[in-house]
């Protein structure tokens, strides 16, 4: 009898452990097991973050405008920019016939990469619009945002620089040590940053390659958001500029050279990044610097650049 009960006692115990076990912990296993499962979702969850703020990193004796993320890749694609910003570039222009001049042929608006590059393997775009090459044409040497490149710019003045004959010169900014395609701006008296030098050899490679006339007397250099700072930086410190404008941008007043001429700030209203108090801040500086005519504007919106914002910057530099 007590060996019926002895085997039925081991049946039960067998039974029993195929039973669900109902406890309250987990062992170490299971905790790395789930630890492992939450990195790996992380990885495929990628925020899109589009942040541009007044933060600096210095390098030197030299600022470098960085944003607290990277921008889009698409740029102008998303919504902080204006229907401007969309429009596609222009078509290219045929090619001449066999039997036209050559003279005839150089006289085509004309748009390509600039043929100097930087440390970082950039160049720039340029734009010259149809007309003699010998007769002086006003220049509008525009520097992008960060994370954006000059050809980005060329569709935004486009349309004008046809309609009011202008030539346009894009650089690109260098790709700074954290990866981000911005600009290095001089922060106290004679600092020469590479990215000067750049803009500068930019200008002078379309004037040699291209034959371009400039009109000395309407060179406007004009920066937007982490390019502004830039533009009344290089127009102090270099000629030929005779204005020069901040699109949604600040400025360093210790690194504005000698050179003073007119000069344009605007915002939007409604800027997150550089809202009208900031930019307000940067008009008294040049003001107290001795810049003559500092006009300030703001217009509906954000941080993108509308078409009457562009189209008033371009009236106030060539006139009505």
């Amino acid at each position: 009898m007590s060996r019926g009960v002895a085997g039925g006692g081991r049946v039960a115990k067998l039974q029993d452990m195929h039973a669900p076990v109902s406890r309250a912990g987990f062992t170490l296993f299971e905790i790395l097991i789930a630890i492992l499962l939450i990195a790996l979702l992380a990885t495929l969850v990628v925020p899109k973050v589009f942040h541009v703020d007044d933060a600096k990193t210095v390098t030197g004796r030299s600022q470098i405008e960085m944003p607290g993320a990277a921008l889009d890749t698409h740029r102008f694609n998303d919504r902080r920019y204006a229907p401007t910003a969309l429009l596609p570039p222009p078509p290219p222009p045929p090619p001449p016939s066999a039997d036209a001049p050559l003279a005839a042929a150089a006289q085509d608006e004309t748009w390509g990469t600039i043929g100097v590059f930087n440390a970082s393997g950039r160049s720039g775009a340029y734009y010259l619009p149809a007309g003699p090459r010998s007769q002086p044409t006003p220049l509008l040497v525009v520097l992008h945002g960060t994370g954006q490149s000059g050809q980005d710019f060329i569709p935004v003045f486009y349309e004008l620089a046809r309609a009011r004959h202008f030539a346009i010169i894009a650089p690109d900014s260098r790709r700074s040590t954290t990866g981000l395609l911005t600009w290095e701006v001089g922060d106290q008296a004679g600092d020469v940053t590479p990215d000067l030098i750049h803009t500068m050899s930019c200008i002078e490679w379309v004037r040699t390659h291209t034959d371009l006339v400039v009109d000395d007397a309407h060179v406007l250099i004009a920066g937007y958001s982490g390019g502004g700072s830039s533009a009344p930086y290089i127009a102090s410190n270099r000629p030929p500029f005779t204005h020069t404008a901040v699109l949604h941008g600040g400025v360093f007043p210790g690194g504005i050279g000698p050179r003073r001429m007119p000069g344009w700030f605007s915002t939007g209203e409604e800027d997150p990044y550089r809202p009208v108090a900031l930019v307000k801040q940067s008009v008294d500086a040049l003001v107290g610097l001795g810049f003559p005519a500092v006009n300030f504007r703001t217009y509906p919106g954000g941080h993108g650049l509308s078409s009457a914002e562009v189209s008033d910057l371009v009236t106030w530099w060539l006139g009505q």
